[in-house]
């Protein structure tokens, strides 16, 4: 007898993960273009993606290689403060990109992460099968047939197992109760 082997099948998404990635990462490359735009007036910057590193000490190593000719010998917060570079400002935004942990190549993109949530069993593959059966015949009553269901009835019928999705209008599987993640 021949073993079935297991597929996961993608049965929803993350919807709350995907909005804070896309977030993030539209937060990350604004702050990027604020320290861009900061520090290209004192010192210049060839590639924007060196930005989301510590740029911090290799601004100070930069703005030095460019002014250090420029001052007698004086400290480099002097020189600084002669240049009126508001070094607190670049410290903290080079701290506010270090902390999306979201790496980006050179054209400031970053590769989209599944968000897919996935079954786990083949069990769960059944039912997750069985209840998109069930809700494409539901949902077609009322575009065939005119046949309105109150979604409220059929979701307590159901234990929960089928939900109304308000945004599309339409029963849909439950992922967290074919995962066995509904709560209590």
């Amino acid at each position: 007898m021949k073993t079935k082997t297991f597929k996961p099948i993608a049965i929803g998404t993350d919807e709350s993960a995907e909005t804070r990635f896309k977030s993030n990462l539209r937060l990350k490359k604004r702050l990027i273009n604020e320290l861009y735009n900061y520090c290209s007036t004192f010192v210049e910057i060839e590639d924007k993606s060196t930005l989301q590193a510590n740029y911090y000490d290799k601004f100070i190593l930069d703005f030095l290689d460019k002014y250090k000719n420029e001052f007698p010998p004086i400290s480099v917060d002097k020189m600084l403060e002669q240049m009126e570079v508001n070094i607190r400002k670049i410290d903290d935004l080079c701290q506010q990109i270090e902390a999306i942990k979201i790496d980006l190549d050179t054209n400031l993109e970053a590769p989209t992460p599944d968000f897919n949530i996935y079954t786990e069993s083949e069990n769960q593959n059944k039912l997750f099968h069985t209840l998109q059966r069930l809700s494409k015949d539901l949902n077609s009553l009322k575009a065939d047939f005119g046949i309105r269901l109150i979604g409220n009835g059929i979701v307590q019928g159901t234990s929960q197992a089928l939900i109304y999705d308000w945004s599309k209008q339409q029963m849909k599987p439950n992922t967290r109760k074919i995962l066995g993640n509904e709560r209590g």
